[in-house]
């Protein structure tokens, strides 16, 4: 995987996700199992992409 311009805004939208998921949690607008689900997929995601960084690195060494 290249990285290109396009994987650097998904990785801003992601933590911006994250953030505003934080802020809503915070005030109460999100139920435990809200939050339950949302960490789940994004514990999937951070998976994926760590596979794809341990690819690219192996790659080049």
């Amino acid at each position: 995987m290249d990285i290109t311009s396009a994987s650097i805004i998904a990785l801003i939208e992601g933590g911006a996700f994250l953030v505003n998921t934080a802020l809503r949690a915070q005030k109460g607008e999100l139920s435990q199992s809200d939050v339950d689900a949302i960490l789940a997929h994004v514990g999937e995601e951070a998976s994926d992409l760590r596979r794809v960084i341990d690819a690219a690195l192996a790659k080049n060494n």
